[in-house]
C-alpha cells in the first residue's frame, strides 16, 4: 500500500466539512470506499462499519492540532510576534488575523509549506498506530 492511496482518500475527506464524507480502507486489499453523505454518494460495501478489516480515514480535523501547530511555527519564523499571536487566540477569527501578519511578514507562504509538511508527518504517524505498512 501506497502513502499517496491514503493521503488522497484523507484530502477526500477533509475537503469538506467533518461528517460529510468519508473514506474507508480495505486492509487486506489497500483499496478505498468513498462516501459523500450530502451527494448521495456510497460505494462502502454492506457491513463494513463494523468489520474490522476496513479503517476510516480520519478528517484533517481529528489529527491536525490547529492552534499548537501554528504557534510552533511562530516560534520557530518570528518570535517576536509570539505575544501578540497567543493574544489573537482569545478573540475570533485568530487564524484569519494570524495569516494576514505572516503575510504582513512575507512568512505566509513558509507557514503553508511548512504545515502541507507537518500535515503529512501527522497523517503518516497515524499511519503508523493504525499499523498500517506504507
Amino acid at each position: 500500500m501506497t502513502f499517496d492511496i491514503i493521503d488522497d482518500a484523507f484530502h477526500y475527506v477533509s475537503d469538506a466539512p467533518r461528517g460529510e464524507r468519508c473514506a474507508l480502507l480495505h486492509r487486506p486489499t489497500g483499496k478505498v470506499y468513498l462516501a459523500s453523505f450530502k451527494a448521495g454518494y456510497d460505494e462502502r460495501p454492506a457491513g463494513s462499519e463494523s468489520d474490522p478489516d476496513y479503517l476510516n480515514i480520519p478528517h484533517r480535523q481529528e489529527i491536525d492540532p490547529g492552534k499548537p501547530l501554528l504557534l510552533e511555527f511562530v516560534r520557530s519564523n518570528c518570535p517576536r510576534e509570539l505575544t501578540l499571536v497567543e493574544s489573537l487566540f482569545a478573540r475570533s477569527g485568530a487564524f484569519r488575523k494570524v495569516k494576514d501578519l505572516l503575510q504582513r511578514k512575507d512568512l505566509l507562504e513558509s507557514w503553508q509549506v511548512f504545515e502541507v509538511q507537518q500535515i503529512e508527518t501527522l497523517l503518516r504517524q497515524w499511519c503508523a498506530k493504525q499499523g498500517l505498512e506504507l
